[in-house]
């Protein structure tokens, strides 16, 4: 008599790829919300007047490709890791342009902590993640 084995694999996520995973899913949607949403957008997460719906849907149409290629190398990361690296880069100046607004008109320290020092983090996160996967090669 033959025996038939099965073998179920399962893959478990590393935390390079939860992290790409929600900061794609993150750029995406917020993407998504300026092009298609954009005084939803702007009357709850980004009340920065005047408000220009084709200002905001110029952000959108940069933001959504990060969040697109964010998406794509959850499945390798060390593949798409100059997609990681420009999404840091476009994190940090992102950060850097709310820091230089806040810096402009003296904002108070609670902004900061809300806004700004969050994106410097999710930015620091991304280089992090940018390298380990150059320095170890993760691809799973």
């Amino acid at each position: 008599m033959t025996e038939l084995t099965t073998q179920t694999t399962t893959t478990k996520a590393s935390g390079v790829q939860i992290i790409l995973g929600v900061s794609g899913l993150f750029y995406t949607l917020t993407g998504l919300a300026l092009i298609f949403l954009p005084t939803w957008f702007f009357t709850y997460i980004g009340d920065f007047p005047p408000f220009n719906r084709h200002y905001m849907g110029d952000a959108g149409a940069f933001i959504l490709p990060l969040g697109i290629g964010l998406l794509v190398a959850v499945r390798q990361p060390a593949a798409h890791r100059g997609v990681v690296l420009v999404s840091a880069a476009a994190s940090l100046l992102h950060a850097l342009n709310h820091a230089y607004d806040d810096w402009l008109v003296r904002s108070p320290f609670l902004h900061w902590f809300a806004e700004t020092i969050p994106l410097l983090i999710f930015a620091g996160i991304l280089f992090l993640v940018y390298r380990r996967i150059s320095r170890s090669g993760l691809d799973t």
